[in-house]
């Protein structure tokens, strides 16, 4: 049976069409961003209507459900947009025209950025830069009342994948090898002089360096004379969570000083009669030297 219509009839019909397209909403095309951030995610979706000047907001809708997560710019290092790569100072500067509204009567669920996180009293642990190295220094310093160096001073930098300096929290070990020149033998010895052990606290660190004082226990370099003034520190912090990462560095373990040396050869002594020094603290008496009395 084949239905006829007038042809008043099929300009009706033809116009109810026109009409449903016409009112039919038109899905709005919306830039799919993806952006890198310092701690290690990436966020996937749409630009939120409430990114703001401090804040990037990324909107993902799936199943009824709209997710949305924030993020400061400064703690974006790298983003895509519709997969190309962009510069993020552009898309600090360029947000504006990218921003679109979420669906209304969508479930929405917003997960919290980091930076927002560390200040709510539930959070467990606290977002931690992956570590790819560390940075040491340590020189020579007197930490008593005597006159000589007593151990060094050690500067640490825990270095993070973008080359920042950042707070870690674990344990440091540190040895101290040393060149041994035997008088009675002519033999050169290289032997372990020192090792130390540190606990390290995030606290510990002011603008990412962290400084502890390594104490002289085993070694009296002043008083040793058959070590060589120059020695190696090897220093091995241990973060939790990212594993173990090593530092050497060349040290000074006895000061260069003529006056103190031409003591060494003559008086058999790199110190006057009457300066405190360990030897002195160690034994109530002044080390002993033939001419030096009257100073």
């Amino acid at each position: 049976m084949v239905a006829c219509f007038s042809t008043d009839v099929c300009n009706r019909l033809a116009w109810a069409v026109c009409m449903a397209l016409f009112v039919l909403p038109v899905e709005e095309l919306r830039a799919a961003v993806t952006v890198q951030t310092v701690d290690g995610r990436e966020l996937v979706g749409e630009i939120d209507e409430r990114t703001s000047a401090e804040q990037l907001w990324i909107r993902r809708e799936e199943n009824q459900i709209v997710l949305t997560t924030s993020v400061p710019w400064g703690s974006i290092v790298a983003a895509t947009i519709d997969g190309e790569s962009v510069d993020v100072s552009s898309l600090t500067e360029n947000w504006l025209p990218l921003k679109s509204s979420g669906p209304v009567g969508f479930w929405s669920i917003e997960e919290r950025a980091p930076s927002e996180i560390a200040n709510t009293h539930w959070r467990s642990q606290p977002v931690r830069a992956r570590i790819a190295s560390i940075e040491i220094d340590a020189v020579l310093v007197n930490l008593y009342r005597d006159v000589e160096p007593d151990g060094f001073e050690l500067a640490i930098s825990a270095i993070d994948v973008h080359g920042r300096a950042v707070p870690v929290r674990g344990n440091i070990t540190a040895r101290l090898v040393g060149e041994r020149d035997e008088q009675h033998s002519g033999r050169i010895r290289f032997e372990e002089l020192q090792h130390w052990s540190q606990p390290v606290a995030r606290e510990d660190f002011l603008d990412g360096v962290a400084s502890y004082a390594l104490r002289f226990r085993t070694v009296r370099p002043e008083f040793d004379w058959e070590l060589i003034p120059y020695a190696l520190l090897n220093v091995r912090l241990g973060v939790y969570g990212a594993g173990n990462f090593e530092a050497s560095v060349p040290v000074k373990i006895r000061q260069f000083n003529p006056f103190r040396d031409q003591l060494q050869k003559y008086e058999r002594s790199r110190f006057l009669r009457n300066e405190l020094t360990d030897e002195v603290r160690r034994r109530g008496v002044a080390w002993p030297g033939s001419g030096l009395q009257g100073f």
